[in-house]
This record gives C-alpha cells, sequence and structure tokens, in this order.
C-alpha cells in the first residue's frame, strides 16, 4: 500500500527529533520512495509502500511522544481517475 506521510513537531523537541532520525531505520519490507523536509514548517513528509498495518506502526510508533504522525494511503492519480470511471 503506498502511503504519504507527514509529522509535525513543536519547535522544543527539535533536538530529540534530530537524534531520532540519525537512528531510525526503516522496515526491511518497507519500500522507502522518499524523505523530505518541509522547510520552515516544523513538518518532514515521507512517502513510502506498506505491505500491510504492522508495518506502518514500525514507522511511526518511534515518534509517538514526539508529535502528530498523519498517514493516508494513496494512489496515483491515473489509476485513481480509471477506477472512479468505473464506479459510474
Amino acid at each position: 500500500m503506498l502511503c504519504v506521510l507527514w509529522f509535525q513537531w513543536d519547535p522544543e523537541s527539535t533536538a530529540r527529533l534530530l537524534e531520532l532520525w540519525k537512528e531510525f531505520k526503516y522496515p526491511e519490507e518497507v519500500k522507502l520512495i522518499g524523505r523530505y523536509l518541509l522547510i520552515g514548517r516544523h513538518v518532514s513528509m515521507a512517502i513510502f509502500d506498506a505491505p500491510n498495518e504492522e508495518a506502518i506502526l514500525k514507522i511511526t510508533y518511534p515518534f509517538r511522544e514526539l508529535g502528530i504522525v498523519h498517514i493516508n494511503p494513496a494512489l496515483p492519480l491515473e489509476e485513481a481517475l480509471e477506477m472512479m470511471e468505473k464506479m459510474d
């Protein structure tokens, strides 16, 4: 399942978060597509392909006390349009 994650943290958590980012490894079963920092927003983003909910929890759990993790499943736009056309 393709997922888009964005993580928002309070500025006072930045030092702890930087240390965690240096140590954090994505689970082997997850295909990381990209990680991004939204400059000046205290928000990071990641796009990845995860096989199940357990893999997603392995990603989000270590960050639970440092900020808010938002995550949504995603579809390439063209695939979504094809699916929606079939629904009509």
